[in-house]
């Protein structure tokens, strides 16, 4: 998935998860014309074109498959621990630290999965709706490390004639609630406002979230708890918690990155599957639907942003995601879709030609983009940078697209490059990551150079995922084909 703004800067099983990217950018199903999806033993099944009944219907015919049960995973609860006590580090015990979980009503919990705020979700591992958090650190010591004497999540009290509609709930009072949480203390949020109005009296500063994570749709919901918080506390000192919960976000933990290689495996058979299926005549949203339950049934919770599945003319539409057009013989399609396993998002690209042959024109126009990223892979490393200027990553893809090719007026090819190289991946699929600094071992970033010439219908991205290591980086998503001559042959059923 293509991310302007790098253009321009100079395990442990649990029936719970995390993570909100999808929340803020999931649309409903579109619904339009009636189209033949499936045609089963000379009986044609006329559905409108939803891609949530051909998600269903896939289900229904599809082989089982010997998958994993869908399962949340995510990191052992002393993880989180370890990042909240490098916050109190981080923020040198100077005051007390807030943040709020999402409600239900954040996300429109009755017509969607719950997603939690992922600075919440980053620092507790916690899912459910209504939760708050409250760091409180130790009286500072002339030359000591500053340490948290409080952490305490306030969870909901059980309710128990909504658990008949909601499931079972963890409660304050539960027996194994520390252990489930990893908190020392869990409370009802009933007495948050008590506890924090007692920590005031020691630190009169409070870290929250000030300002919104970008893209996140959390805007009203922040403006709202910040809100809350001075009505509490008028007097206090407020700062902003965003910059020190983004620097520990940037560089991933080894469980995290266990949590995205599942992600990138699940989406890698999507493609595959898609590559296999494609041809003239099959609709955008059927394919978009095809590898969206192929990376579910292998335990993805839900997409990491919407498919993007674009052929002919909407191949040059960069976040083209309505996916309704069916494919022509001669087009190409770009298929930007990838899922999130255990809140962790993978984001890949591919693109193929519809009658499974690159024309002259198209194989010129991937192997140029081709190149462009084999170029910035071979050089991501420590010390580079993802946007332009000195050690820059996205300058070396530019200067290879620039430099080989032109368009059919004779033009170099660069203009039409016309989005950042990558991004960082994580919770979101636009993780934080300040592209003002170099890359550091532990990053998780797209390389996904693209060209596309509306006048000739031609738009080519590929898109991978790779781990910035000590001494290069490794290809995440190496196992889905790239070179034409491996798509041609997989699409041919070879």
């Amino acid at each position: 998935m293509y991310f302007i703004g790098a253009v321009c800067p100079t395990l442990e099983p649990k029936l719970t998860c995390s993570a909100g990217a999808a929340a803020s950018k999931a649309r409903l199903p579109h619904f339009g014309d009636y189209a033949t999806l499936i045609d089963t033993e000379g009986v044609s099944m006329q559905l409108r074109r939803s891609r949530n009944l051909y998600l269903l219907l896939l289900a229904l015919l599809l082989p089982p498959a010997v998958l994993p049960a869908l399962a949340w995973e995510h990191e052992p609860v002393s993880v989180f621990h370890e990042r909240r006590a490098r916050l109190a580090r981080d923020t040198f015990g100077d005051g007390v630290i807030v943040l709020f979980g999402y409600r239900e009503a954040n996300v429109a919990a009755s017509v969607t999965t719950f997603h939690q705020n992922e600075s919440f979700y980053y620092l507790t591992g916690w899912n459910e709706p209504g939760a708050m958090m409250l760091l409180v650190p130790k009286a500072p010591k002339p030359g000591a490390a500053p340490e948290l004497e409080k952490e305490i999540l306030f969870i909901p009290a059980r309710n128990l004639f909504m658990e008949r509609w909601n499931g079972p709930r963890l409660g304050p009072d539960d027996p194994d609630a520390t252990a489930r949480t990893g908190f020392a203390s869990v409370k009802p949020t009933s007495l948050f406002q008590s506890e924090f109005l007692e920590a005031l009296k020691s630190f009169p500063k409070v870290y929250t979230e000030l300002t919104p994570q970008p893209e996140s749709g959390e805007d009203y919901f922040q403006a709202e708890v910040v809100s809350k918080l001075r009505n509490m506390a008028p007097l206090a000192n407020f700062a902003d918690l965003r910059p020190h919960v983004e620097r520990q976000r940037a560089v991933k933990s080894p469980g995290e990155i266990a949590l995205m290689r599942k992600a990138i495996d699940a989406s890698i058979e999507g493609h595959l599957a898609a590559m296999k299926s494609v041809h003239p005549g099959v609709w955008e949203y059927e394919t978009a639907a095809r590898m969206e339950f192929e990376f579910m049934r292998r335990g993805c919770e839900w997409p990491a942003y919407p498919p993007i599945v674009g052929s002919g003319f909407y191949s040059t539409v960069l976040h083209y995601d309505e996916d309704d057009h069916q494919m022509m013989d001669g087009d190409v399609v770009v298929m930007d879709v990838a899922g999130s396993y255990g809140g962790y998002a993978s984001d890949i690209t591919r693109t193929l030609p519809v009658n499974g042959r690159f024309t002259p024109r198209q194989r010129e126009i991937y192997e140029i983009v081709l190149g462009a990223q084999n170029a910035a892979m071979a050089a991501a490393k420590p010390g580079m940078y993802m946007g332009r200027g000195k050690n820059s990553l996205q300058d070396i893809a530019f200067t290879y697209i620039n430099t080989h090719g032109k368009d059919l007026h004779g033009k170099p090819l660069g203009q039409y490059f016309i989005h950042g190289l990558g991004h960082s991946v994580g919770l979101n699929v636009h993780d934080p990551m300040n592209y003002n600094q170099p890359l550091e071992a532990g990053m998780v970033v797209t390389m996904e150079p693209g060209i596309y010439i509306p006048e000739e219908k031609i738009g080519v991205r590929i898109e991978d995922d790779i781990l910035i290591t000590q001494d290069g980086n490794e290809h995440l998503s190496r196992r889905l084909p790239r070179a034409v001559e491996e798509i041609e042959k997989l699409m041919a059923g070879q």
